[in-house]
């Protein structure tokens, strides 16, 4: 057993972690679930270290828009949230698309609450519905393809980017280079997508003086739900990462508004390891990096009641330490960015920006990732010179997932 303080001393430290973590780019709560279960092999703490992990992993959906907004630094999360909030900073409305992220996140993480029992009840019992969509999972993975691709007003640009992407993807991820590089090439390689090619386009604009007032910063509900209810689909689904949630969250949404699609995007990513978490208990299933090891850690025992099963019930408390935390931190380091951002002249934050990703990228991945990096690049800006919306370039974790679902039957 573990007491209250415990808990909370455990929280506040997680969500520490969890706030360096989401402020550099190419850091995931993935490193620190390996550090954590190093250290439980070391010291008899294991709870203790997965209520750590637990704050961390939800500080960091919370934090990591910080780097995509300002630098153009994305990760595998962030991808897509990078193009409104990018655009929203050449606006001199970085630190608004901040506090609209964070309060998107907040929301998602007191609607996944609301939706935490009805949902244990239709996929675990008595419903048992979880059995069937696992066997519709490529099935639902090619119906997204097909919709992201057909819904473009050049379907043969868009076909053929989808494509590149995806067998880009489908190599680097299949191709064991871990020799040539120690992390995964999913960095790089959404760097290039997306981070890249933004600041390319960006550089004969004008940075403006951000704008620092504490206006009123609203959010529609339903772009909230549609992220939650994406996170909560996408934890379901084995093999298949948040970042295909923000690709669902964007396909049903009408509203093209960059502030929507922030909150869609920024809400899918929390609720997304909000749920991962819940499915470990639910249908016993590990659905991230940090899920399995808290399920290496802790001895997880099936939810069947209604009430919460230890050690689950802690975690939820962690949680919400855990976001209130996160809000408000996200909240002041988004305004000291963006005080100090305004202050540099916007062509040496381009520089300084490609030059901190090249820097991480080589530090995480090594030599060969910044040959992925180039080559990443390379289809993100013909993604933009063939005029087709860059969320296709999520192809190069959309077709891998498809092929390796398909191939064997083949």
């Amino acid at each position: 057993m573990i007491d209250f303080l415990s808990i909370l001393i455990a929280s506040i430290i997680g969500s520490f972690l969890g706030i360096i973590t989401g402020l550099i780019p190419g850091l995931h709560t993935n490193n620190l679930a390996i550090l954590f279960l190093f250290l439980s092999s070391l010291y008899p703490a294991n709870l203790f270290f997965c209520i750590l992990l637990v704050s961390a992993s939800i500080a960091h959906t919370f934090l990591n828009i910080i780097p995509s907004t300002f630098i153009g630094a994305p990760e595998e999360d962030t991808a897509l949230v990078i193009l409104p909030a990018h655009s929203m900073l050449l606006e001199g409305r970085g630190y608004e698309a901040v506090c609209i992220s964070a309060l998107a996140s907040l929301s998602a993480i007191i609607i996944s609450f609301f939706l935490l029992i009805p949902v244990k009840l239709i996929l675990g019992k008595p419903i048992n519905l979880y059995y069937a969509i696992e066997v519709l999972v490529p099935y639902i993975l090619l119906l997204i393809s097909m919709i992201l691709i057909f819904t473009s007003e050049n379907r043969l640009n868009a076909l053929f980017i989808f494509l590149l992407s995806g067998l880009f993807g489908f190599v680097i991820l299949n191709i064991d280079v871990s020799f040539l590089f120690p992390s995964s090439p999913l960095f790089p390689a959404l760097a290039g997508l997306f981070g890249v090619p933004a600041l390319v386009y960006s550089y004969k604009q004008i940075l403006p003086p951000q704008n620092l007032e504490e206006k009123s910063i609203t959010i529609k509900g339903k772009d909230v739900a549609g992220g939650v209810m994406a996170g909560g689909l996408v934890s379901i689904l084995p093999g298949v990462s948040s970042a295909v949630a923000t690709i669902l969250a964007l396909l049903f949404r009408k509203e093209k508004q960059k502030e929507n699609t922030i909150s869609i995007l920024s809400s899918a990513n929390t609720a997304t390891n909000f749920f991962v978490l819940a499915m470990l208990f639910i249908i016993l299933k590990a659905r991230s990096g940090f899920a399995i090891a808290i399920g290496n850690m802790v001895k997880i025992e099936k939810w069947d009641g209604l009430l919460f099963p230890y050690p689950f019930n802690l975690f939820l408390i962690a949680i919400i330490i855990s976001s209130i935390i996160s809000y408000y931190s996200t909240k002041f380091i988004g305004r000291i960015v963006a005080k100090n951002i305004s202050e540099i002249s916007y062509s040496l934050l381009l520089k300084l920006s490609l030059a901190i990703i090249l820097a991480m990228v080589f530090i995480f991945a090594g030599p060969m990732g910044l040959f992925i990096l180039f080559i990443a690049s390379s289809i993100g800006i013909l993604c933009l010179r063939m005029k087709v919306r860059r969320s296709l370039c999520m192809g190069v974790l959309l077709l891998p997932l498809i092929l390796n679902y398909f191939l064997p039957f083949l």
